[in-house]
C-alpha cells in the first residue's frame, strides 16, 4: 500500500498528457492509418518528455512544479495545430501561434504568481487519477473500435481481387470515332450563379472563353448529392446509390465503386486507353492502363505493390465511422496514410507544414499531399503532356480546385493554406484556377485539332457563403458543367439536368449507345462521410425544372 502511494505521487500524469493526442488522433482515424508509425511517435514522445522533464527538474528543482508547467507546454504543442483548424482563426497561422502563445504564457505566468510552491505537490494524485481514466477511455475506444471493425468483409480482399481481374482489351489508336476523352473534375466549383449570388463573382469571362472554345455551358447543372464519393459514383456508374448491399465499409464499398466504374468499362471496350490521375483523395483504378501520381519531380506511376499512395482518408477526421479498415493495403504492402505528416498537422509543428512536406517528398518518389499547390500544376501539365499520346485515351482527373483551402494569390504564387478565406482572396485565386483551367484546355484542343470530348464538370457545389440555417446545405447541388464534343459539335441538354446522367447523354451522342436516362433526383448527405447512406430526397424543394 505504501509503494502505491509513493507510486501516486510521482507525475506520471505528464507522460499520459504527452501521449493522449497521439492516442486520440489515432483512434479517431483507426484503420486508415500505419500503425507502426503511431508507434514510433508515441516513443518518440516519451523519450522527449523524459529528457524535458529531466531538464525542468534541474531547473525549478522540483519534480511536481516541472511536471505541472511541462505539462502545460506539452498541451500546447500537441494540439495548437488542431485547434487552429477547429475554429475560424486568423488568416495567419503565424498570427494564432503568436496569440496562443502569450495566452499560454500568461496562464504559465498566473500559475507562478498564484499558486504556492507546495500546492503543485497536492495537484500530483488528482491529475494522475485524470490522466488514468483518460487513457483508459482512449485504450476502450480503441479496442471497441478494433471490434466493430471484425463485422466487416475485408476490403482488401475485394480490392486486391479486382486488381487481378484487370480486363484485358486491345488498344486503339487516337482517331475520328475513337476520339480522347477527358473528364476534368474541378473540386468544389459552384455555378455562375451561386457565385455571383454568394460573393458577387462575376463568372461571365470564364464561360465566354468557354464557348468561345466550342463549349456548351450547361446553365442550370445539379449534382445529385453534395458529397466527392456519392456524386463521383452516380456519374461514373449512371445510377443512384441509396444503401450499401455488401458486408463492406461504406466508405470502402463507395471507393471501390468509382475505382472499378461501368462507364470506364465501357470504353475499354471500345479499345481505350484508361488513365486515371491521381487526387489524392481516389484510390488507383484496377481498370486503368495506368495510375498517375505527384511527387516532387513530376508525375509517379502507382504501382500498388510498392506502396506508393497520397496520404488521403485520415484528412477527413470521421470519428463516427472507424470501420473503413485497410483498404489501402495490396499484396500485404500497406499502402494507408503515414501517420507523422498527420499528426505533425495537429501540432506546433504545423507552422513548418511547407517544410516538413517538401522533406517528405524530397525524393521524388513520395506523392505530395491532398492539397498540394504543387499537385494542382503537376495535374495540369500532365493533362497536357497525355494530349502527344498516340493511343485513344480516357483521362480522369480529380483537382481539389477551387475546392479549399486556399493556396494561391492571384499570380499563382503559393501561400499558407486558409481554410476561411475572404471574399478578396478567394476571388484572386479563383481568377488564377480560371485561366490555368483555359490553359490546360487550350492544349487539349490545340493538340486534338478540336476533336477532343472534355467534360469540365464539378462534382457537387460549394458551402462558401453558407448559413446557420440547414437549407442552406442545400446549394451544394449547383455545379458548374460545361462540355466539348468532338468537332464543336452542338449539344442540347435536356432540363432539368443532373450529372448522373452525363456520361448516358455524351456517349450516346458520340458514340451512339443508347443509353438510358435516370430519373432527375437530388439527395442530400446531412451527416456526409459520418453516414453515406442517411440520405433525405430534396428534389422537391431544390431541382432546377
Amino acid at each position: 500500500m505504501q509503494q502505491l502511494f509513493r507510486l501516486a505521487r510521482l507525475p506520471i500524469y505528464l507522460w499520459i498528457v504527452g501521449i493522449y493526442p497521439i492516442l486520440h488522433l489515432y483512434v479517431a482515424n483507426f484503420g486508415l492509418v500505419q500503425d507502426n508509425q503511431v508507434a514510433h511517435i508515441i516513443a518518440a514522445m516519451l523519450i522527449a518528455t523524459t529528457f524535458g522533464y529531466w531538464l525542468a527538474k534541474r531547473f525549478t528543482r522540483d519534480p511536481h512544479k516541472a511536471a505541472c508547467f511541462l505539462a502545460i507546454a506539452s498541451l500546447y504543442f500537441s494540439t495548437n495545430g488542431h485547434l487552429y483548424s477547429l475554429f475560424v482563426m486568423p488568416n495567419s497561422l503565424l498570427v494564432w501561434n503568436i496569440a496562443s502563445a502569450i495566452v499560454v504564457i500568461a496562464i504559465a505566468f498566473a500559475c507562478l504568481r498564484l499558486i504556492p510552491r507546495r500546492a503543485y505537490a497536492r495537484f500530483t494524485p488528482p491529475f494522475n487519477l485524470i490522466a488514468a481514466a483518460l487513457l483508459a477511455m482512449q485504450l476502450v475506444s480503441l479496442l471497441s473500435a478494433h471490434l466493430s471493425a471484425r463485422q466487416f468483409a475485408d476490403a482488401n480482399l475485394v480490392y486486391s481481387q479486382a486488381w487481378q481481374d484487370q480486363p484485358a482489351t486491345e488498344k486503339a489508336l487516337d482517331s475520328p470515332e475513337l476520339p480522347d476523352i477527358y473528364y476534368i473534375i474541378p473540386d468544389g466549383y459552384p455555378s455562375d450563379a451561386q457565385l455571383l449570388s454568394e460573393i458577387g463573382y462575376d463568372n461571365s469571362a470564364f464561360s465566354e472563353a468557354l464557348q468561345e472554345r466550342g463549349f456548351v455551358i450547361a446553365p442550370h447543372a445539379q449534382s445529385n448529392y453534395g458529397t466527392t464519393l456519392n456524386s463521383l459514383a452516380a456519374t461514373l456508374n449512371m445510377r443512384y446509390y441509396a444503401s450499401n448491399p455488401t458486408a463492406l465499409a461504406d466508405l470502402d464499398y463507395m471507393q471501390i465503386e468509382i475505382a472499378s466504374n461501368l462507364v470506364t468499362r465501357l470504353l475499354l471496350e471500345q479499345g481505350y486507353t484508361y488513365l486515371q490521375l491521381m487526387s489524392g483523395f481516389l484510390l488507383p483504378s484496377p481498370l486503368a492502363d495506368e495510375n498517375i501520381e505527384f511527387g516532387a519531380n513530376g508525375a509517379i506511376t502507382v504501382n500498388p505493390d510498392e506502396g506508393q499512395l497520397s496520404p488521403q482518408r485520415a484528412l477527413w477526421g470521421h470519428e463516427n465511422e472507424p470501420q473503413a479498415l485497410d483498404l489501402l493495403k495490396v499484396d500485404d504492402e500497406n499502402l494507408q496514410m503515414p501517420f507523422a505528416p498527420f499528426y505533425f498537422e495537429t501540432t506546433l509543428l504545423r507552422i513548418a507544414q511547407p517544410l516538413l512536406e517538401d522533406l517528405r517528398v524530397s525524393s521524388g518518389s513520395t506523392p505530395l499531399g491532398l492539397y498540394s499547390p504543387r499537385r494542382f500544376l503537376g495535374t495540369l501539365e500532365e493533362l497536357e503532356r497525355i494530349t502527344r499520346r498516340p493511343e485513344a485515351t480516357f483521362t480522369i482527373a480529380h483537382l481539389m480546385k477551387p475546392h479549399g483551402p486556399l493556396t494561391f494569390d492571384a499570380n499563382g504564387n503559393s501561400v499558407e493554406p486558409t481554410w476561411f478565406p475572404s471574399e478578396q482572396a478567394y476571388k484572386a485565386e479563383l481568377d488564377f484556377v480560371n485561366q490555368m483551367y483555359l490553359k490546360t484546355l487550350d492544349a487539349i484542343l490545340t493538340a486534338s485539332d478540336g476533336q477532343a470530348l472534355i467534360i469540365f464538370q464539378s462534382d457537387h457545389g460549394t458551402y462558401l457563403g453558407r448559413t446557420n440555417d440547414t437549407s442552406e446545405e442545400f446549394r451544394v447541388f449547383d455545379i458548374y458543367a460545361a462540355y466539348h464534343l468532338p468537332g464543336g459539335t452542338d449539344l442540347k441538354l435536356p432540363q432539368p439536368y443532373t450529372t448522373i446522367n452525363s456520361f448516358a447523354i455524351l456517349l450516346n451522342e458520340v458514340f451512339g449507345i443508347g443509353l438510358d436516362l435516370q430519373d432527375n433526383r437530388l439527395l442530400a448527405i446531412p451527416q456526409r462521410y459520418d453516414a453515406l447512406f442517411e440520405q433525405v430526397d430534396v428534389t422537391e424543394e431544390f431541382l432546377h425544372e
